[in-house]
């Protein structure tokens, strides 16, 4: 049997052939592709909030871009960024570059890992840095943030895919774009957020943030290459006194 190349070619010859199992197998192939699904992964009110990004053409270009790839995290948790709160809710900006890049560590959550892996250098002094500035913080045994998530803290990658072993693989696939969106959304719509950048490139975006309306804080990324200038910025104990003068609950920086 010639082979179906394309799902228009399957859709041609389905009602030929629809008894054989090879067509059978590819119909439902075409019609459950992950990614040609991507926004079925994303939390409903946050899809209400970015639906003009799903529609636009920089984003069906992106989606055809990650076909083909082993990249991560998985298409199901790339957006689990928006499983805990509304957007609306958003109290705290932790802006990351792009995902983990090996087996098992990529959550759809920037910095974090899941339980039982490994937790990764810059991580780790992010924990020293919250042991130096938090009276009560004890150091965890694991690098799952899921507990600040649930506080409203937004943990998110500029760029939210990667290819296996290889950082910054995916930084012109259109992602900044839609992150831009989100940043922008956030400085609109909320009011008194903390939006806390590391690094040269998480600085970079700071210019979408709107510095007399919200907090901005800025230093150098915690990897170990730049950690002794990371040490000492005190963003964690700077952002809970920003949110009790505006009202709002402190974040239990605890694990």
């Amino acid at each position: 049997m010639k082979e179906v190349k394309a799902a228009t070619d399957l859709e041609l010859l389905v009602n030929k052939i629809d008894s054989t199992g090879y067509i059978c197998r590819l119909k439902q192939s075409v019609k459950t592709c992950k990614i040609c699904n991507i926004k079925h992964f994303i939390s409903h009110d946050w899809f209400t909030d970015l639906e003009k990004e799903f529609k636009d053409d920089y984003f069906e270009t992106l989606c055809t871009k990650l076909h083909g790839k082993v990249f991560f995290p998985k298409v199901e948790n790339i957006f689990t960024f928006t499983y805990f709160f509304p957007l609306a809710d958003t109290k705290v900006v932790i802006l990351g570059q792009d995902p983990y890049h090996n087996l098992n560590q990529a959550m759809g959550l920037a910095f974090s890992v899941p339980n039982n892996v490994k937790i990764p250098p810059s991580l780790k002094n992010i924990f020293q840095e919250l042991k130096n500035d938090i009276l009560d913080f004890v150091i965890p045994k694991h690098g799952n943030l899921e507990a600040w998530a649930k506080q409203g803290v937004l943990l998110l990658n500029d760029v939210l895919t990667v290819e296996q072993h290889k950082p910054g693989s995916h930084s012109d696939l259109g992602w900044e774009i839609f992150t831009k969106a989100i940043l922008s959304k956030i400085n609109e719509t909320c009011q008194n957020v903390v939006f806390i950048f590391w690094g040269n490139y998480a600085r970079s975006k700071s210019k979408y943030v709107n510095k007399h309306k919200h907090l901005v804080l800025e230093a150098a990324h915690p990897s170990p290459f730049s950690a002794y200038k990371f040490f000492g910025c005190k963003h964690f104990s700077k952002t809970n006194e920003y949110l009790v003068k505006n009202g709002k609950s402190p974040i239990n920086w605890n694990l």
